[in-house]
Formats: C-alpha cells, structure tokens, sequence
C-alpha cells in the first residue's frame, strides 16, 4: 500500500499544480480529518470525555481555512480568528452543561478538544501554505524527501548498527542514538543535495539548505516520538487501521507534522522559491 500511496502523493504535487495546488491540498484536507478522529480515539481510549463529535471535523478543516487564505478567498491572517473562536466555543459550550455530576469532566473535556482541534490540522496548514510559495511543487517535494529520507535511514542504520544504543527514550525502546544520527545525517545531505539541483528553493542560499536538513531532520524524528507517547498513553499500538500494513492515518504523517512549520518559515523567510 504505501508503495503506492507514496509515488501518487508527488504525481499529484508535481503533475496537477492547478489552482494552487487544489488536488494535494484537498487530500490534506481529507487526511487532517481522519487525523483528528484517531487522535479523539486516543482519549477515549483512556476513557476521557470528548467532544468527538464537530471539533475533530473542525479541526480538520483548518487546511481549508488556509488554502481558501492562500488562493486570496478569504484574507489574509483569518487562521488565528477562526482558531480562536473554535476555542470560544469549546469553552463556552462548558458553561451550558447542566447536571452537578458533569463538572469533573470539564477540564478533561477542554483539553481533550482543543488537542483534537489543533493536532493534526493545525500543523497540517503548513503543508497548504507551501502552495504560496513561487516553486511550490518542487518546495513541498523536496520537504517530504527530506522528511522521507530520515525516516528510512533512521531505520536502517538503527536496525543495523544501533542495538546497543536503544533505550534510551522509554517512548520509544526501539529507537537508537546511532539511528538518530543516521537520519539526521541523511537529511542534511539530502537537503544539500537539493540545493546543487534546486537551489532556487533554498533562495540559492547553502546555510538555508543546512539550516533545513538539520530542522527538519530533529522535528522528523520528535514528531514520530509525540505520536508514539500518545499511542503508549492510549494502550494503542496504532493510531487507526486506514491504511493496511502502515496502521492509521497518524503513523504516516507524524513525522511530517512538526517538521512542516519550520521548513516553510524558513523557506519563506529565506526567499525560497523565488
């Protein structure tokens, strides 16, 4: 499965950039609500009040906040003011219960939700506002290879070379400092690499291209180790089963989440893509 998926994800980023890239943009749409629903999942499975019902879907449609911002259909900045009132009414809507017994599950509930609502999608936005960018197919390709590449290699060399360093994350037993370093070494010369075929999305700027390959490559691996506490807080092995021999819609994209913020400003601050 993932064997397709993968090459069909940069077919549609490279092939069909139409309309700001409307086609990758509206799967991450798709996958930002499935990943708000298996992180609900993860609090009912501790058996935490939740408000499982709009607030994941909500929380999945802040990409579609964003690529209405980036295609000039809404304003500029209207994220924040939408965030901001999804969590006015998760908290106001706490004030309408009306049974004694309920008011233990406030705080749970609060928390629960306003984790559903921002994770994933919050940090899916990035991915969108990768379509502002002058070269964006080539920017968000160039982003998930990087991402990719630490993976794979974390992988390998941790399975190859680093049993006598695991451990020493109790989230993650398996995971080993060699494996670590592995991946970090591989995205900064895949980055490097990327900037000698594309240096326009580095803004022709070697130390951006470094500054990526480091960044990205740390938060690849913190947002794979976020997913993992959360899976061993829930008792989960997977976040879902969408996805067959992968798990759920969160074990393939945990490691692009925190990764995305850092890569985008930096390209944008730097000029990437211009």
């Amino acid at each position: 499965m993932v064997v397709v998926l993968v090459p069909t994800v940069f077919s549609v980023i490279l092939l069909l950039p139409w309309l700001h890239h409307l086609a990758i943009n509206v799967i991450c749409i798709g996958v930002s609500i499935l990943g708000a629903y298996e992180t609900a999942h993860f609090f009912s499975e501790r058996g935490l009040p939740t408000n499982s019902g709009i607030f994941p879907v909500a929380g999945g449609l802040l990409p579609l906040v964003t690529y209405f911002e980036v295609s000039g259909i809404l304003p500029s900045g209207i994220l924040i003011p939408s965030l901001v009132t999804a969590i006015g009414v998760i908290l106001v809507r706490e004030v309408m219960i009306s049974k004694h017994d309920e008011f233990p599950k406030v705080l749970p509930r609060i928390a629960s939700s306003i984790t559903v609502l921002v994770y994933p999608g919050l940090f899916l936005t990035y991915l969108v506002r990768f379509s502002s960018l002058p070269s964006a197919g080539i920017s968000l390709t160039v982003f998930l290879l990087i991402v990719f590449v630490n993976d794979i290699l974390a992988y390998l060399v941790g399975s190859l070379l680093g049993k006598g360093t695991r451990g020493f994350l109790a989230v993650s037993p398996n995971k080993s400092i060699v494996g670590f370093i592995g991946g970090m070494t591989g995205s900064v010369l895949f980055a490097y690499l990327s900037w000698l075929v594309f240096p326009e999305v580095f803004a022709g700027k070697l130390v951006v291209a470094i500054a990526v390959g480091l960044g990205v490559g740390f938060l690849t691996i913190v947002g794979d180790l976020i997913e993992s506490a959360m899976k061993r807080s829930s008792n989960l092995k997977d976040s879902g089963a969408v996805i067959p021999g992968r798990g759920g819609v969160l074990d393939s994209i945990d490691s692009i989440l925190f990764a995305s913020p850092l890569c985008f400003y930096l390209l944008s601050i730097a000029g990437g893509g211009r």
